[in-house]
């Protein structure tokens, strides 16, 4: 069995090749089980996202906050002034601030007995905001009373600076505005951080069932010997094993954009202000971008299935290895950290970084991506190479 690379004789080995690739693709494609858990995730994550969205704009949608006012009748302004459709304001004679804490309300405010009187002296009544901050909504409850508070106070100082003849803009020597400048892509960008990362774990996943079966479950079944007298070059068996594993990967990532595309309009994006930008060019551009990737994760993963001891041990290391380079990826997007155009060059990462322009409609290089895909196809061709050498290794076919 000759193992030279030689770039004259490609495509008449991948002539030869082609009985190999198909009875590959066939056992690939029926065994059910690594079908089903090609699309069972690919499906289950646009749905969970799709559903996490709905789920966040409805909760903020009826998301009311509680609040016990004690001793309103000594302040009227400020209940007419809270009361708003976010803000549900309940006056009290009186009542223990604990006991209505634990009683759903979200906030109470109490107004002193000496608030009229104090008031009206310019001395500055108390009042006296209670909080459970073991509850994790009485922080952002908070924070909307005290902006509120914060406005009516403003007003009353306004109004008594303005009756006694002083302008209030003598207190502010300038007034901030903030204006947002962000685009749809850029919110979208945030809304959607994760999505590449999963996408990409969508293929890492999908392909991992073949990938052990068709490497380290050949070994133990006994027929990957039978496999390794065939007169075919070892470059051919693993370029072979590696279109069939990858097949299987891109069926999954593709399944998976496909159905997020088609979840984008039942998604609320318009709640945070996203325009759904994705095109059928970005999706065909996607499924593109994956294609590379796809097959360097089917070599590397059946080079690792083939340097375990076992099947058992194949599913193990590579359930384990997947992971970190994904978690990675994620970190990354999160948070938002820079990187330089040079860093697209890498595998995984320059995916990543073309992932999320293309779901958001922003611009991506041809150039990067086409730079960045030319290593991918290098590395896998690198791999190929060394799983060539690793066939003719007898101590591969006694690991046990």
């Amino acid at each position: 069995m000759s193992d030279k690379w030689n770039p004259g004789a490609v495509l008449d080995g991948l002539t030869q090749m082609a009985p190999l690739l198909r009875k590959e693709l066939l056992e690939a494609w029926r065994d059910r089980r690594a079908l089903l858990m090609a699309i069972c995730f690919s499906l289950m994550f646009p749905a969970a996202l799709a559903g996490g969205t709905i789920f966040m704009v409805k909760k903020q949608s009826e998301d009311v906050t509680r609040l016990a006012l004690i001793g309103a009748e000594r302040a009227p302004l400020i209940g007419e002034q809270l009361q708003s459709s976010g803000l549900d304001v309940e006056s009290l004679a009186d009542g223990d601030p604990r006991d209505l804490l634990a009683a759903d309300y979200d906030l109470v405010l109490e107004i002193t007995d000496d608030f009229a009187q104090r008031y009206q002296d310019f001395r500055a009544p108390r009042l006296y905001l209670y909080v459970n901050s073991s509850d994790t909504g009485s922080g952002r409850a908070q924070r909307e009373l005290q902006e509120r508070l914060g406005a009516l106070q403003q007003m009353i100082v306004t109004q008594r600076l303005s009756a006694r003849g002083v302008a209030p803009q003598l207190l502010a020597p300038w007034r901030l505005e903030t204006r947002d400048v962000s685009t749809p892509s850029s919110r979208g960008a945030l809304i959607l951080a994760t999505v590449p990362g999963l996408l990409i774990m969508t293929l890492f996943i999908a392909c991992l069932a073949t990938a052990v079966d068709s490497s380290a479950g050949e070994r133990e079944r006994l027929s990957l010997e039978p496999l390794l007298v065939q007169p075919l070059a070892g470059w051919q068996i693993i370029t072979a094993k590696t279109l069939a594993v990858a097949s299987l990967g891109w069926l999954g990532s593709l399944l998976a954009i496909s159905a997020l595309v088609l979840l984008m309009p039942v998604m609320p994006l318009a709640e945070f202000g996203i325009q759904q930008a994705t095109t059928l060019a970005g999706v065909v551009a996607m499924g593109l971008v994956l294609l590379p990737l796809a097959l360097l994760v089917a070599v590397v993963q059946i080079l690792l299935a083939l340097r375990s001891q076992s099947f058992k041990d194949a599913q193990t290391q590579l359930s384990i290895l997947q992971i970190a380079p994904v978690v990675l990826l994620m970190v990354l997007d999160m948070a938002q950290i820079k990187l330089a155009d040079s860093w697209q060059l890498l595998p995984l990462i320059g995916q990543q970084q073309w992932l999320k322009g293309l779901l958001v409609g922003d611009w991506v290089s041809p150039v990067w991506m086409l730079a960045g895909s030319a290593v991918t196809l290098a590395l896998v061709v690198l791999a190929i190479m060394v799983g060539a050498r690793a066939l003719q290794r007898e101590s591969l076919l006694s690991a046990s």
